[in-house]
Parts: C-alpha cells; sequence; structure tokens
C-alpha cells in the first residue's frame, strides 16, 4: 500500500469515528432521559401500590389524577378518594396486604407509548384485579391517569 493509500484510509476512518461520536452525543442524553422517565413512572406505580395496600389515602390519592381518583370514588362507592382507598385496602385478608407490600415493580413492567410522555406500567396478578396502570407526567410529577 502507498502513503498515499494509507492517508485515505485514515480520513475515512477519521470521518467515521467522528460520526459515531456525534451520534452517540446526539442520542445519549435521549436515551437517558427515557430510562429516567421510565424509571420515574414505575416508581409512581409501585408508590400507589403499595399505597393502596396499606390504606394510606392520602398517598395513593396525592399519586392520581383528579380523573382516577374521582373514579376509584366512584367504584368504591365512596364520598372521596382517601375513603375509596380504605375502603379497598379493608377488603384486603392479612396474606393478601403482605402480597401488596411484597410486589416490586420495575422498568421491565414499564412501557413508554409511542405518543405523549404516557407509560404502561404491567401489573402482575394481585388482589385488587387491576392488570395496568397508565402513567404521565403532569406539571413535572408523575401521577397515574388510569387504573385498569
Amino acid at each position: 500500500m502507498s502513503t498515499r493509500d494509507h492517508t485515505s484510509t485514515f480520513i475515512v476512518v477519521g470521518v467515521l469515528i467522528v460520526m459515531f461520536g456525534i451520534t452517540f452525543a446526539l442520542m445519549a442524553p435521549s436515551a437517558r432521559k427515557a430510562e429516567a422517565d421510565e424509571a420515574a413512572a414505575t416508581g409512581a406505580a409501585n408508590t400507589l401500590l403499595h399505597a393502596l395496600g396499606r390504606g394510606d389515602g392520602a398517598e395513593a390519592c396525592g399519586v392520581l389524577t383528579k380523573p382516577a381518583a374521582t373514579a376509584l370514588t366512584t367504584q368504591q362507592g365512596q364520598e372521596d378518594c382517601p375513603a375509596a382507598v380504605r375502603d379497598l385496602a379493608d377488603s384486603l385478608t392479612a396474606a393478601e396486604r403482605a402480597a401488596v407490600a411484597a410486589m416490586k415493580l420495575t422498568d421491565d413492567d414499564t412501557r413508554a407509548e409511542k405518543r405523549r410522555t404516557t407509560h404502561t406500567v404491567r401489573l402482575d396478578t394481585n388482589p385488587f384485579g387491576y392488570t395496568r396502570f397508565l402513567v404521565d407526567r403532569q406539571d413535572d410529577e408523575w401521577r397515574v391517569i388510569r387504573m385498569e
């Protein structure tokens, strides 16, 4: 190989390295944000699940959006969200409460929706009968917008 061929090869390799570096630099922050959003959505779902199991109305209702809290209140036939949470928890046996306390949702249970900031968090079998929580960032806080 001539010196000219070596120079051309080094130039091509150099350009490829620079292009890879730029691509990585642009994509890495986006990937880190997506991971952080996924973790935050999962955290909100865990907070709600455990608060429901303990009957902690203040914490559970604090994670729910107003429409979700209203839906839970109506579903349980109560006057307000904290009473609905207590009613739901009171329907559990001691073993069911322990099972809910031991549940740990992970990022593997969470999937970002293609549009917006909504995440679906899948739930394992639980005494409440919920199969998933829809979680969304609203005013810089992660809240459960629907329990299904």
